[in-house]
């Protein structure tokens, strides 16, 4: 029987990133069930350890981190010398870099990355459109020592938006398999009816008529989040928000406002990330016009993702600025367009790869697109479903061609 060890878990207060592990967890078990998967996880608390207790029961999860000088505790050194593979999961960036190389230098067996950016663009502010001119006119190494030696000698590297696919083929590396893959968030589809229909019920909500929208600020708050004093940077941060907030939340409001209008359907704004509830709650709530208040509804919590993913199942449709509730709704089946920040890095191509819509709120036509796409879903939200549905196959089947190459990964080692 072949192990797997999958590396994932990079932070619980975005359930996007919690989706990441699960997801990734769920991609070897329907594509390979034959495999044992232990997930190492970076970052667990009670309620994901819980998730992943009660949806993967036969999944061992070890959360031992390596020594400051990155050798294995007894735990891991078991999980190196028992796993046949190392499978680092989705993620913004090679997140899991320590972990990647302590089990090159000591186990010595094939690694791969399933679903990953990476940006070389960073800080650049630009919409995708011009990310893809910047990367195409790249020249040079721009990949860190560490980042080189892992992507080098990986099995397999799986780019989750095509623009990191166009920068990593760009910089020589002797790859077997470098291609596109998408975020595993695309087949996280556990969901926790049961909180689900209490919060339907709470806001007078039916299944198949009523919107998701997820607002977001420019730059996340972490040192808020995480209880940190603020740097110098955090500061300088906290202001470019303030001066771009007001005019992004306008574009999703007026996407609310549209909803409740032309199709008579409510709306349920939510959150992707802990902060988003306070955002919600202090710059949209009272600010619509007196005859769509009453039909827009503001969750004053943060939620589990099977909650999330439950609701979602259960919208007619999802309006995000986050580019991760758009992945969640199409495991569901759910239509979903993605309101794109220009300092929302390169990872926002992966939602237009998986033929989820795009506005970029920088475009000067960002509220008329928000317009058109709710006229267009609202008019034929059949044919928005089937389309949907047939993106969500195209995205599995990518999936079931990833999962059997690392098992081909394994097979050649062995062989």
């Amino acid at each position: 029987m072949v192990q797997i060890a999958v590396v994932a878990g990079w932070q619980t207060v975005n359930i996007g990133d919690v989706a990441h592990s699960p997801g990734t967890l769920e991609a070897f078990r329907r594509f390979a069930p034959e495999a044992r998967l232990t997930l190492w996880a970076r970052n667990i608390d009670t309620g994901v350890r819980r998730l992943i207790s009660r949806y993967f029961p036969d999944v061992e999860v070890v959360d031992d981190k390596l020594a400051p000088d990155g050798t294995p505790t007894p735990a891991v050194e078991r999980l190196f010398a028992e796993a046949d593979l190392l499978v680092h999961g989705s993620g913004p960036s090679l997140v899991a870099q320590a972990e990647v190389a302590a089990w090159r230098r000591h186990a010595g067996k094939p690694y791969g990355f399933f679903g990953i950016t990476v940006d070389p663009l960073r800080p650049y502010h630009a919409t995708l459109d011009r990310s893809a001119t910047m990367i195409d006119a790249l020249r040079g190494d721009l990949l860190t020592p560490v980042e080189r030696e892992l992507l080098h000698d990986a099995a397999f590297v799986y780019c989750r938006d095509s623009l990191t696919e166009r920068f990593l083929n760009g910089q020589g590396l002797p790859v077997p398999e470098l291609a596109f893959g998408p975020d595993a968030t695309v087949i996280f589809d556990l969901a926790d009816d049961e909180h689900a229909t209490k919060i339907l019920q709470t806001y007078g909500l039916v299944p198949g008529r009523f919107l998701c929208a997820v607002p977001r600020l420019r730059y996340t708050p972490y040192y808020r989040i995480r209880g940190h004093a603020p740097r110098a940077e955090d500061l300088r941060r906290d202001a470019y928000n303030e001066g771009y907030v007001e005019s992004d939340l306008a574009v999703l409001r007026q996407g609310i406002v549209d909803w409740v209008r032309q199709t008579g359907m409510p709306a349920l704004v939510v959150p992707e990330m802990t902060y988003e509830v306070e955002l919600a709650e202090q710059r949209l709530a009272g600010t619509f016009p007196e005859d769509v208040a009453g039909q827009v509804h503001v969750l004053p919590r943060f939620w589990d993702v099977t909650e999330a993913s439950a609701v979602y199942r259960h919208a007619a449709a999802v309006l995000s600025m986050e580019c991760h509730s758009p992945l969640l709704a199409l495991a569901e089946g759910v239509p979903a367009l993605y309101l794109r920040q220009p300092t929302d890095t390169i990872k926002g191509r992966m939602c237009a790869d998986l033929d989820r819509q795009v506005v970029e709120l920088a475009s000067p036509t960002a509220t008329g697109d928000v317009t058109d796409w709710v006229a267009r879903t609202h008019a034929d939200l059949p044919a928005a479903r089937a389309a949907t549905d047939q993106a969500r196959a195209r995205a599995h089947d990518r999936l079931r061609e990833m999962v059997a190459k690392a098992l081909e990964a394994v097979a050649e080692k062995v062989g």
